[in-house]
């Protein structure tokens, strides 16, 4: 998987920004399950902004 492909992906992007936003506020590696359920709420606020 290329880069940006990565990037394209909703979720996978999602992901990585769920991850940065957290480890940037925590000030490093962030809990993993918080990076899931943060990864996921974006997800959804980006689908229901969508309109899918």
């Amino acid at each position: 998987m290329t880069l940006d492909e990565f990037l394209n992906d909703l979720f996978l992007g999602c992901a990585f920004a769920a991850f940065v936003e957290l480890a940037t506020l925590n000030g490093g590696t962030p809990d993993s399950e918080a990076v899931r359920r943060r990864a996921y709420a974006m997800y959804e606020e980006e689908l229901a902004r969508r309109g899918k």
